[in-house]
């Protein structure tokens, strides 16, 4: 079977979790999703097409371009909330030039909501929960002509109504699944604003997160049991794309990269053993370093950790669930730096119980912490997130509100738990006032300065920078 992946563009979607500005400029990146999806497929002997429209400077045309050529039977697509109305009018694109192509979606968002998906839009199937075996099963059943009905993660249109079959049980040894598909990626098109080099390559070693944090919509993607590649997978994957494609740089996009302390210094020493030299990032909680771990990762090519500090305030903290304290943060902070890591810190804001004096907490955090970067956003009740559902139950949020966002009733893409004593507005304004006070600081500005190692990595961080101030 032919098969046509699409990837819809964030870039052209109304995310507004950040400004357009810094969307534009912060990075594009490429769809592990869909690339572990083709290579599942061509694993099991299906031809596969690749169009992700943010690497494209004309999509459509080149859409276009591949279904007339490549004549797929099949096109899935990737859709987040976001960009399901992009995605369904590129599906109505394509069917005009191939009527009888069938249509799947996958993604976050099938996986919140695998019937509605697909009552009010032009696809014929959904893969929800991790698709790399039910989209097999599906382009098989397809291809043989056999019915959908056994087939566990999918659901599908019969008689006018959508059928959602059992869920899939998550994959238990992520060593099984074959490296994405990067030969079909246009690496050399992806960018992200911070990092050391131009070629650079994302990761996921592991999948799932066992906390608690009630902002999180774990349910909706990689599940709360965590799941790990073993240290010489990853390094393979790493050895394949350095020799393959010129990476010198990874990005490990996992949930939490340490859970398993003792997994982190094989994966280290086994990079070390097969003389991997390549710079490094990944995300990490701040209870779950110590120094002997740092030096360890440091050794082994990292240079920054991305941490969710989420809030100066620890009765924030605890509200969100997120298990860790301010000062937990401010010793995370102190002993990466003397680890010589980077610190690219996150902060939210309009959680839960905020008031000005818990935002003025959070601002002061962030200027303690002195991260090399930092990001200061709103809270958002994301559908699938326990956050959501008390949003819900305490009226801040209607229960159908992504539904309808889907349905374009509801416009704004990046609802806020605004209040009288704190409307949005105002944690707007504080998000605001957190940029200049931080980005600001001429000590701040200089340091940075002396980090750029091109003209190229000035050049796109100035163009961020101007992003941020300009929102």
């Amino acid at each position: 079977m032919r098969v046509l992946l699409v990837y819809p563009s964030l870039l052209r979607a109304d995310v507004r979790h950040y400004s357009r500005a810094v969307e534009k400029h912060r990075g594009i990146y490429p769809s592990l999703g869909l690339g572990y999806i083709a290579s599942s497929l061509l694993r099991h002997g299906h031809q596969v097409a690749v169009v992700d429209c943010d690497a494209e400077d004309k999509p459509r045309q080149k859409i276009e371009k591949t279904v007339r050529e490549f004549q797929p039977d099949l096109v899935g697509c990737h859709t987040m909330t976001w960009t399901f109305a992009q995605a369904n009018w590129l599906l109505q694109m394509i069917k005009e030039i191939k009527p009888d192509i069938r249509s799947v979606a996958g993604g976050p968002n099938i996986t919140a909501f695998p019937s509605f998906a697909l009552e009010v839009s032009e696809f014929d199937l959904g893969v929800y929960g991790e698709g790399e075996i039910t989209i097999i099963e599906l382009a098989d059943a397809l291809e043989k002509g056999r019915e959908l009905k056994d087939i566990s993660g999918a659901s599908f249109k019969k008689g006018g109504e959508v059928v959602v079959n059992s869920p899939r049980a998550l994959i238990p040894d992520l060593d099984e699944v074959p490296f994405p598909a990067w030969q079909l990626l246009p690496l050399p098109r992806y960018f992200d604003v911070f990092t050391r080099h131009r070629r650079f390559a994302t990761m996921m070693a592991s999948r799932g997160c066992p906390y608690d944090c009630t902002f999180c919509d774990r349910l909706n993607r990689m599940g709360r049991q965590w799941r790990v590649r073993s240290p010489q997978n990853v390094v393979a994957e790493i050895k394949f794309l350095m020799s393959n494609f010129g990476i010198r740089e990874v990005m490990f996009f996992d949930d939490n990269f340490i859970i398993d302390r003792s997994w982190i210094y094989n994966l280290c020493e086994e990079m070390l053993r097969q003389k991997v030299a390549v710079d490094w990032e990944c995300r990490a909680r701040v209870d779950m370093v110590d120094r002997p771990l740092l030096q360890a990762m440091k050794k082994a090519g990292c240079y920054r950790i991305r941490y969710g500090m989420e809030s100066g305030d620890d009765n924030i903290l605890k509200v969100l669930k997120k298990g860790i304290t301010v000062e937990q943060s401010l010793e995370c902070a102190r002993i990466s730096k003397e680890a010589g890591i980077e610190i690219f810190a996150y902060f939210m804001m309009g959680s839960p119980c905020e008031t000005k004096e818990t935002l003025e907490k959070t601002l002061a955090l962030a200027m303690k912490v002195d991260g090399d970067f930092t990001v200061f956003s709103k809270t958002i009740p994301i559908v699938g997130s326990e956050l959501f559902d008390w949003a819900v139950q305490n009226g801040y949020i209607n229960k159908d509100y992504w539904k309808d966002f889907l349905l374009g009733k509801e416009t704004n893409p990046a609802p806020a738990l605004s209040t009288l004593e704190l409307p949005e507005k105002v944690v707007d304004e504080y998000i605001s006032r957190a940029n200049r006070k931080f980005y600001l600081r001429p000590g701040y500005l200089v340091r940075r300065l002396r980090s750029i190692r091109s003209p190229g990595q000035l050049y796109r961080q100035f163009q961020m920078a101007r992003g941020v101030f300009s929102s």
